[in-house]
């Protein structure tokens, strides 16, 4: 089960500040991992090929650990769709030639579930109505499967 079907959502927004909480996490766990300013990765700027490659590898965090749709990652990124494609693509392209990256990837999606499902537990223990506090099926699936596969490597 996807994040994004386990969410309830209300009127007031919820999904869309969890969605932009998800990308700005992925933005500054990549910046971190690949020594890129965060600045940098937030710029609309290609001029800097480290940049664009930070910025495409949160891009792919977001899309492929929380199952983002591309118009919602587009959206939270600032960019069109068929560039969250593209960048997707450049991205699995680099995993299947350069097994460092694709393990630091690895290591990344996973540490960026459990910390994003930390912070909704809390954001859940906040909330005063039941309904929308309701996050605990959020990535259990995806977390013990990441957990299981770093394991075999």
């Amino acid at each position: 089960m996807s994040w994004t079907s386990s969410v309830r959502t209300s009127g007031n927004g919820h999904r869309l500040l969890h969605e932009a909480m998800i990308c700005r996490q992925c933005e500054a766990a990549v910046a971190s991992a690949f020594r890129v300013p965060l600045a940098a990765v937030r710029s609309a700027s290609r001029n800097r090929a480290e940049a664009a490659f930070a910025r495409a590898g949160a891009i792919y965090l977001a899309r492929v650990a929380f199952n983002l749709s591309g118009s919602t990652t587009g959206r939270s990124f600032g960019r069109h769709h068929s560039t969250i494609d593209h960048a997707c693509r450049r991205v699995e392209a680099k995993r299947s030639n350069d097994s460092g990256y694709s393990r630091a990837l690895a290591c990344l999606e996973y540490a960026l579930t459990s910390h994003v499902r930390r912070i909704l537990q809390d954001i859940s223990s906040c909330c005063e109505n039941a309904e929308d506090a309701d996050l605990s099926p959020i990535f259990d699936r995806k977390i013990s499967t990441s957990a299981s596969s770093e394991t075999e490597q």
